[in-house]
């Protein structure tokens, strides 16, 4: 039986060029803390030379900016870094689905495929034993109490942010005797994801709150409008993510490319 006293942990954050390996988007950006129960004991946060450019979200998101990654080492180049944080580790991630199909993704390239044996989601994890309005890590951080890293990356912040994250919910689950082994699932690789596809936890709670959404949208010439929409479905064309909707603004049915939203609110 596990101990998390003693166990290792790699808490996993990545940052990427858009919302879907399917369609190309791959990763810029990881961050690694292992530790050692509590005890920190490596921290990695690589930029990485995606070998494509960002979408307007993700520079939105992330404050990342092509020219900032254009020297930077591809992922084979940091595989070996990698593959060592996170060797024999409880894997940690927020909404596992979508950050570790770009790790797979990535893997794939280099003909080879990951196998995750004790992996943890956080955003499971709080899902399964939480009533809250919102699960998104930053909302998370909120309701637990947690103050939110501002240093570095938005990568090592956001895994600085998940660990502090689960080992509170950890201490507050020991009350009704969960132990480390409860949480555990495993990993493997997928193929095209079966329950449809998978998107950050914000965006994805956005969609499907049945409310009305004010976003801003930057469209293929670079301009930048505002808008209320209904959302109808995510749907996936022959070249990306879309986001079927009625606009208010327009009144008629739109369609919007998941990775040009530069800003999502819904509507009180």
């Amino acid at each position: 039986m596990l101990e998390i006293s003693n166990t290792r942990f790699a808490f996993l954050d990545i940052e990427t060029t858009g919302l879907s390996p399917w369609f190309g988007d791959r990763i810029c950006q990881i961050a690694v803390i292992v530790t050692e129960g509590k005890r920190i004991k490596q921290t990695l946060d690589l930029l990485i030379n995606p070998e494509r450019e960002l979408s307007p979200s993700a520079v939105h998101a992330n404050g990342l900016d092509n020219s900032t990654l254009t020297d930077k080492p591809r992922f084979a180049e940091i595989t070996d870094r990698l593959d060592e944080a996170l060797k024999d580790a409880v894997i940690v991630c927020h909404n596992a689905k979508f950050d570790i199909q770009f790790l797979d993704n990535e893997y794939r390239k280099l003909g080879r495929t990951i196998e995750f044996p004790n992996l943890i989601d956080t955003l499971l994890l709080a899902r399964d034993y939480y009533e809250l309005p919102s699960y998104s890590l930053n909302h998370l951080a909120q309701d637990f109490h947690i103050t939110n890293n501002t240093l570095g990356s938005r990568a090592l912040a956001d895994a600085i942010t998940m660990k502090n994250l689960f080992f509170t919910m950890t201490d507050s689950l020991k009350s009704i005797n969960k132990s480390l082994d409860d949480l555990i699932g495993i990993y493997n690789s997928p193929v095209w994801p079966q329950e449809g596809v998978y998107l950050p936890t914000e965006l994805s709670e956005a969609i499907h709150s049945g409310k009305r959404l004010f976003i801003k949208y930057m469209d293929k010439d670079g301009e930048t409008s505002e808008r209320w929409v209904s959302p109808k479905e995510v749907i996936g064309l022959a070249d990306y993510i879309y986001l079927q909707a009625y606009c208010h603004t327009r009144e008629a049915d739109r369609t919007f490319r998941l990775d040009r939203i530069l800003g999502v609110k819904v509507e009180a």
